[in-house]
């Protein structure tokens, strides 16, 4: 309730600001309403969703109000300034673009504006040109965290490695901040990319440790499972431990969380090893009672069914109580038990085939199944693929 209380006590100021004609010049400046601003969006890095959603109608009515202002504003640096880091959060390009026709703008240099408003107005190809030729440490910290956000942004898709630097500076020079929780995010799966997996483990158990509650933690779990359950993350007996480590170390909320995402993720891809590990802990982490609980029961099965295992995961299946699980989940309990039955199907074998020669396990009444192979797997786990896209936390 005090985050609720803060941001809303923020907000009321800030709109107070430029709606009011009463209120005090001081409150009107530029630099007081784009603190303001960034004091909400920091707020998304607590999880507070009213303030994510007011950014864009506050940021829309900061732009009338820069544009009101008297040409005396500008004769501020920590106003110019502000109008900068304004472009650079998400404002209108013609707050900026307004600017240029004043004949000085003290306290950034002109370099700087026009690489601000390139951005703002989405000329990529220029903006990059410009920032690669400023020094976001030169700059006060807050404008400065802006820039090599920013710029990092524009060089990653080609350069990742040059913008592993700049994320770096981001972070240092804006803690605890929306850029902080961007650039982090951002490293994160930089890493990932280059293959550096001792520090996207790192960054990872970092990030959720930072920002356990952010806005944007949900898209950040989602794209840390398909992460860890894709193919360059290395062989699961190489991984599992360290997926285990990295893990460990986070809230139990977030654990849990990951964990039932990294299973759902595993089992669509056929990582049978890691779908099991995800399972273990899934189903421990959930409550007893819970949706998620029981949704992990029936994942784990599902694993189960396809590994020398397959009795353990029938039994499973058979026990769960179809009784407490909404629609989607009862089809998913449906599925599961479909993939039962495809594991146990005899394969009809290619023409010129030895008679026993590619039967799927448990054919001509052998014991249940023991996985041959992990193309096996992600053929039953197939039918299951279509429910498991949309099942998700």
């Amino acid at each position: 309730m005090r985050g609720i209380g803060r941001i809303t006590l923020i907000a009321g100021l800030c709109l107070a600001a430029v709606s009011s004609a009463a209120a005090e010049q001081a409150a009107r400046h530029p630099y007081e309403l784009v603190r303001s601003l960034n004091a909400i969006q920091d707020e998304s890095t607590r999880g507070n969703a009213e303030a994510h959603a007011q950014q864009r109608l506050l940021i829309s009515r900061l732009a009338q109000e820069f544009l009101s202002a008297d040409a005396e504003a500008w004769k501020e640096p920590r106003n110019v300034k502000a109008a900068v880091v304004y472009a650079l959060s998400g404002g209108e390009p013609r707050v900026l673009k307004s600017l240029f026709s004043l004949r000085q703008l003290p306290g950034v240099d002109e370099k700087l504006l026009n690489a601000a408003l390139a951005y703002s107005e989405g000329r990529n190809t220029d903006a990059l040109e410009l920032f690669s030729q400023i020094d976001a440490r030169t700059l006060d910290p807050g404008l400065g965290a802006r820039v090599a956000l920013v710029h990092a942004g524009l060089v990653v898709a080609k350069e990742p490695k040059s913008a592993i630097p700049l994320l770096e500076q981001a972070r240092l020079l804006a803690p605890g901040t929306v850029v902080e929780d961007a650039a982090l995010r951002r490293q994160v799966f930089v890493m990932a990319g280059l293959r550096e997996f001792d520090a996207f483990e790192m960054l990872a158990s970092q990030y959720m440790r930072r920002f356990p509650n952010s806005i944007y933690a949900g898209a950040f779990r989602e794209q840390l499972a398909n992460e860890v359950t894709s193919l360059r993350y290395g062989p699961d007996e190489e991984r599992l431990p360290r997926l285990a480590a990295l893990l460990d170390g986070v809230d139990s909320a977030n654990r849990r969380q990951c964990y039932v995402l990294i299973l759902q993720e595993a089992v669509v891809k056929g990582r049978v090893e890691l779908a099991r590990l995800a399972a273990r802990h899934a189903v421990r982490l959930t409550a007893g009672d819970s949706a998620s609980h029981v949704r992990s029961r029936v994942y784990e099965a599902a694993v189960l069914i396809v590994t020398e295992d397959y009795e353990n995961g029938a039994t499973a299946l058979k026990d769960i109580d179809k009784t407490v699980l909404d629609a989607r989940d009862a089809e998913l309990l449906e599925a599961a038990f479909a993939v039962a039955d495809e594991v146990r199907r005899p394969v009809v074998p290619d023409a010129g085939a030895s008679p026993t020669e590619d039967l799927a396990p448990g054919a001509k009444g052998d014991p249940p199944p023991k996985l041959k192979s992990v193309e096996l797997a992600q053929k039953a786990m197939a039918r299951v693929d279509d429910l498991l896209a949309g099942v998700r936390q």
